[in-house]
């Protein structure tokens, strides 16, 4: 359902607004979600779970010595993630999309046939 590899995205939190995720690691198999990654926070990992035909996601995104967060999310129908984070006391949106390889203009020409 989801691509393993690179990903990146973003959380909102009222008080200091839209913080980026950088590029991130997501692995997807077998129903089973895994990561780690790095924002303002800090260094964290992603454990959790997908379902393989709704794509629900549900995954608690644990800071190196800090806290945890969940991310209860749903595929946005273009392939990324959206959903609401979950602190005690607080929650806010994030979205999460897989890193595409951009075209470098170099590639063959393809007919549609």
């Amino acid at each position: 359902m989801y691509p393993s590899g690179r990903w990146d995205g973003f959380w909102v939190q009222s008080h200091c607004g839209r913080q980026a995720m950088s590029a991130f690691a997501l692995r997807f198999a077998d129903g089973r979600a895994t990561g780690e990654g790095r924002d303002r926070v800090g260094v964290f990992t992603f454990e959790g779970e997908y379902h393989e035909t709704t794509g629900a996601v549900r995954l608690v995104k644990q800071y190196i010595g800090k806290h945890q967060v969940l991310y209860v999310g749903q595929p946005d129908g273009e392939g990324s993630i959206a959903g609401t984070w979950y602190l005690v006391g607080d929650s806010g949106p994030f979205l999460m999309r897989p890193v595409v390889a951009k075209p470098s203009g170099d590639e063959p020409i393809q007919e549609i046939g």
